[in-house]
């Protein structure tokens, strides 16, 4: 997949799919598959996307996101995404509606086809929406679909509904909406040590300030090790026992040797919350905390 991070000028004629796609849930899927089934009719599909939430600089919010930017264009090139536009905001956020089909659309991605969903919005102050896109799209014989939201416990799926979910620790309503276990693939810090001389040595990823913060506690989880998945007890947050400097993904492998992870870079999958984080009085009763909640992680995994 090519990846271009300035507005230059498609080579090919083009199926667009457009969206920010935060967390690329079920919905989102089915957008980019639109445009993914026209390379059959000899269109490049291509994505066109931003480098950070539209949100951020129209809200001046921050808006923490479901997923980094590699672990999005990883996800998109698995689906066969062949182009993906992902630009700067800034670049067109001034742009009326009209302008955006015109430069962006028509002169840039020398679009035939354009997918987006129910919800989509575009052009300065948002001004636009899919009925307009239609319209404005019309006159450049540009074909525009606009696809039906996917349902899930009869709402829409939404990327706001998701990091609702994970900040409650519902994980399963956000596999669900996800289509796939919430994950994060980050690079290994060096810690205390203190789980290796309980006897459950565990690695440290400190979580990056714009990814969501799912709620602090503790998860089982399916760790990358080698290429296959093993099981994971993961403790998101702040460790009260014995204190961090910020929030941390830590992960004990019951059945595993950590080995030397520092430096390296492990997706870790969270598949059900366990309990909520607990501030144990003595570091023996952390020691028994952990191993139960091993045993259990292990009933989870085991039964995925």
């Amino acid at each position: 997949m090519n990846i271009f991070n300035e507005i230059i000028k498609s080579p090919c004629e083009t199926a667009v799919a457009l969206g920010y796609f935060d967390g690329i849930h079920l919905g989102h899927q089915q957008v980019i598959k639109n445009a993914v089934a026209c390379k059959q009719q000899g269109l490049t599909p291509v994505v066109f996307t931003f480098q950070e939430n539209p949100a951020n600089l129209v809200t001046g919010k921050k808006v923490q996101n479901l997923m980094m930017n590699d672990q999005k264009f990883r996800f998109l090139s698995y689906m066969k995404v062949e182009y993906t536009y992902c630009v700067d905001f800034s670049d067109v956020m001034d742009m009326s509606a009209a302008e955006f089909v015109q430069e962006i659309l028509v002169n840039t991605l020398k679009a035939k086809k354009v997918f987006c969903g129910f919800n989509y919005h575009f052009g300065s102050g948002a001004q636009g929406d899919a009925e307009r896109l239609k319209e404005l799209c019309e006159k450049y014989d540009i074909e525009v679909v606009t696809v039906a939201p996917v349902m899930y416990k009869d709402e829409p799926i939404s990327s706001t509904r998701i990091r609702h979910s994970l900040k409650q620790g519902k994980i399963q309503d956000v596999s669900h909406m996800l289509g796939r276990e919430f994950s994060y693939r980050l690079p290994v810090h060096k810690g205390n040590q203190l789980g290796r001389q309980m006897g459950t040595p565990t690695f440290n990823q400190p979580m990056p300030s714009d990814l969501i913060l799912p709620k602090y506690g503790v998860y089982a989880s399916a760790v990358n090790v080698g290429g296959r998945y093993a099981c994971g007890v993961t403790n998101i947050g702040v460790k009260p026992t014995v204190g961090s400097d910020g929030p941390l993904s830590e992960t004990w492998m019951p059945r595993e040797h950590c080995g030397e992870l520092y430096g390296k870079e492990i997706e870790v999958r969270l598949l059900d919350f366990i309990r909520s984080e607990t501030k144990f009085v003595s570091v023996i009763e952390l020691k028994a905390a952990i191993l139960a909640d091993g045993e259990q992680a292990l009933k989870i995994f085991d039964g995925k």
